[in-house]
């Protein structure tokens, strides 16, 4: 039988460290399904999901003490459903970018509006990089959502431009086929 795990660490970064990782999973017959890595001030964080036969998932998930102790990494693991187990209902995918200067808040408020119409929110990341034209520290963020039938697309532009407006933040978001 095929089992799947989350696997998340954090630590700080040094050159090899997603290598290690997948060589661990590697070793032990563990398939990564889907990553994310990133470098976050000076810790390397990664976000994967995994799977394997069950038996080997065990074995992997004993094993972990031994690659936090390589690394130096925390790492934490959770089972969970195979993706084609999650119940998700009919619905629209959609990609939302949003450009703003920076300031505290502005996640937040996509976040709640989104919510406030019953949006899931697939996949999110934001960054803030300096301008070095204008000096500004520049927010961008990239969101992926899936649009449930109720939901009035032009009730969820009214909303995204009266936050635009009112926060200064140039939200855009379009239907998409395929990420």
């Amino acid at each position: 039988m095929r089992s799947y795990v989350v696997f998340s660490s954090m630590g700080p970064d040094r050159p090899g460290l997603a290598k290690e990782i997948a060589e661990f999973f590697t070793a032990r017959g563990i398939n990564i399904e889907r990553s994310r890595g990133c470098v976050l001030g000076n810790e390397f964080g990664m976000i994967i999901l995994t799977s394997g036969l069950t038996e080997d998932i065990e074995r992997f998930i004993g094993e972990l003490p031994s690659l936090r102790e390589k690394t130096g990494l925390e790492i934490h693991v959770r089972k969970t459903k195979a993706p084609s187990h999650r119940e998700v209902l009919p619905s629209i995918p959609y990609k939302l970018t949003a450009t703003s200067i920076d300031h505290p808040g502005i996640v937040h408020q996509i976040c709640k509006t989104l919510l406030q119409r019953n949006i899931n929110i697939d996949d999110i990341a934001s960054t803030v990089d300096n301008n070095p034209v204008t000096g500004a520290n520049v927010f961008s963020m990239v969101c992926y959502f899936a649009l449930p039938p109720a939901a009035k697309i032009s009730d969820l532009k009214s909303d995204f431009n009266r936050l635009g407006d009112e926060y200064n933040i140039d939200i855009r978001f379009e239907a998409i086929l395929n990420r």
